[in-house]
C-alpha cells in the first residue's frame, strides 16, 4: 500500500492543551467488545487512561490517542486490540525517554515504528498460539506534539477533525469499498449499503509486515479531534459527529453522546470513540522538565504484559 507523501507544515505555536476522553461500548448486537482505546500523556507522568469513560488533560504534549478494532472471533480480537494499544504506548514512551525526534518526519517514523512493533507482537503471538490464528486489529493512532497532529492508520478506524462547525474525515479507509470508490466503480451511497463494506485490506497482525498511511494536521484552538471504530462511523455521519462534538466542552459527555447516537441507530457493532479538544495553554506556566532517561515510566503491568505475550 503506498505511503502518502506529506509536506512539512509551517512553524507552529507550541501553546495548546489537549483535553481528551474515551468511551467504548459493546453495542446492541454483539456479546463481546473487541475494541480498545487508549488516551495517554507521554510526558514525565506517562498517564494512561483506558476503560469505560475517562478524561485526561495534557498541558505539555506529546499526547497519544488510539482506537483499535479487533477481529478474529472469540476473545482473539479483544486480545489483538489490547496488544496494539499497549505495545504502541510502550514503544513511543521508550522513544520519548531516550531519542524523541525533533522533526515532523522523525515523529512520523516513530509512529510507523510503533505500528510495526504492535504488528510484530500480534503476529508473533498468533503464530505461536493456534487457537488465536487469524487474530488482528485495525488501529488509528494520533500523536499531538507542539500543536501538530500526526496520525498513523491501518484498517478502517477513522479520524475526523471538527473545525468551524464541520467534521472533516482526515483518514481514508484501507478497505475494499474505498478502493472501489477511488476507482469510480462504486458511489458513496452504494458503498453505505454494500455487504462488502467491512472488508479491510490491511490489519495489524494479519501479515508479518504492515505499512500504515500517514497524515498530518495543524491543530488550532477550538478544534476537536475524533477517532472512532467503524461501529460509530457506519452509523453516525460527519454532520452528526460535528454537532455532538461541539455541543459540550466535556469530552466524556461528547464520547457518551456519540456512542448513544450509534446505539440508537442499531448499535450493530462494538462502538469506540476518543475525542480531544484543543485549548490555549497558560503562557505563564513554565515548560516541563526534560524527559528522564533512567526509568521506564509506563503504567503498572503494561511492559510485563507485552513481555508475557511474547514468551
Amino acid at each position: 500500500m503506498p505511503v502518502r507523501e506529506i509536506p512539512d507544515p509551517p512553524a507552529a505555536p507550541r501553546g495548546l492543551v489537549v483535553v481528551a476522553g474515551g468511551r467504548t461500548d459493546v453495542g446492541r448486537v454483539r456479546n463481546l467488545n473487541e475494541d480498545s482505546y487508549l488516551v495517554a500523556a507521554l510526558g514525565r507522568d506517562a498517564v494512561v487512561m483506558k476503560g469505560a469513560t475517562t478524561t485526561l488533560t495534557v498541558p505539555h504534549t506529546p499526547a497519544l490517542l488510539v482506537v483499535a478494532d479487533g477481529v478474529g472471533g472469540a476473545a482473539s480480537g479483544e486480545i489483538a486490540s489490547l496488544m496494539a494499544t499497549d505495545t504502541m504506548f510502550i514503544e513511543l514512551r521508550r522513544r520519548y525517554e531516550s531519542e524523541w525526534p525533533r522533526t515532523p518526519a522523525g515523529v512520523e517514523a516513530a509512529l510507523r515504528a510503533a505500528m510495526s512493533a504492535a504488528n510484530h507482537v500480534i503476529f508473533t503471538y498468533a503464530s505461536g498460539n493456534p487457537q488465536h490464528r487469524g487474530m488482528a486489529t485495525t488501529a488509528t493512532l494520533a500523536l499531538v506534539h507542539h500543536s501538530v497532529i500526526t496520525i498513523a492508520q491501518v484498517g478502517d478506524s477513522r479520524a475526523y477533525l471538527v473545525r468551524g462547525g464541520e467534521a472533516r474525515q482526515v483518514t481514508k479507509d484501507q478497505s475494499l469499498i474505498q478502493r472501489l470508490i477511488d476507482a469510480g466503480e462504486m458511489t458513496e451511497g452504494e458503498a453505505a449499503h454494500s455487504d462488502r463494506r467491512n472488508i479491510i485490506l490491511q490489519a495489524l497482525g494479519s501479515e508479518a509486515t504492515v505499512i500504515p498511511d500517514m497524515y498530518r494536521e495543524q491543530a488550532e484552538v477550538g478544534d476537536v479531534l475524533v477517532l472512532c471504530s467503524d461501529g460509530l462511523s457506519n452509523l453516525v455521519g460527519a454532520n452528526d459527529i460535528a454537532r455532538i462534538a461541539l455541543a459540550d466542552d466535556n469530552m466524556e459527555t461528547v464520547c457518551e453522546r456519540l456512542v448513544s447516537c450509534a446505539n440508537s441507530r442499531g448499535g450493530h457493532d462494538n462502538i469506540t470513540v476518543v475525542a480531544a479538544r484543543f485549548e490555549p495553554a497558560d503562557p505563564n506556566e513554565p515548560p516541563p522538565p526534560p524527559a528522564t532517561t533512567t526509568r521506564e515510566s509506563t503504567s503498572p503491568g503494561l511492559s510485563d504484559r507485552v513481555r508475557r505475550w511474547l514468551r
